[in-house]
């Protein structure tokens, strides 16, 4: 009898754990839920000798200019820095990195040389949802060398003119 009162004690705390594990998930995977208008902007690839110190400060600026046009923000440059984790593919980099900070919204790029002249870049930018995948933006455009501190604005006000913001 003994045996039988200590399988059903088990069997019970066997289900209630279950139950509690249940509940916990669920909690967790509603606090994680990606935030579609949160957007994590990795460093930009920088393929032009010299400029390689835009890797970063083109991410900087896109951040500080996305956190400026409401209902976007974009995540910190600091969280980024901590959960980045390097460019297997830089499309499933930057999903990836969304996806580690509750952003719905990943945004990559990059900046290669234009054969014909040595005073403009190629400049690509791509905005994708974490969530599915999905390409939701694209822009490949030629700029200045001498304008590069003025692209953040511009990438951020494409991506406000061209994005359409899901609704609650």
């Amino acid at each position: 009898m003994t045996s039988r009162r200590l399988l059903i004690g088990l069997s019970s705390l066997v289900v209630m754990l279950t139950i509690a594990g249940a509940v916990s998930f669920v909690r967790y995977a509603h606090r994680h839920t990606p935030d579609p208008q949160l957007a994590a902007v990795a460093p930009f690839d920088i393929f032009v000798t010299g400029l390689e110190p835009w890797r970063v400060r083109l991410a900087q600026g896109l951040t500080a200019q996305l956190d400026s046009l409401p209902p976007l923000a974009a995540v910190s440059q600091d969280v980024v820095r901590e959960r980045w984790q390097g460019q297997s593919s830089p499309a499933l980099a930057a999903m990836d990195l969304a996806r580690r900070t509750s952003a719905g919204l990943a945004i990559y790029g990059r900046l290669d040389p234009v054969a014909t002249s040595r005073d403009s870049v190629r400049v690509q930018m791509i905005l994708v949802a974490s969530g599915d995948g999905r390409v939701l933006l694209t822009s490949d455009r030629p700029w200045a060398v001498a304008d590069l501190e003025w692209l953040p604005r511009a990438l951020a006000e494409q991506v406000r003119q061209n994005y359409r913001y899901p609704r609650d």
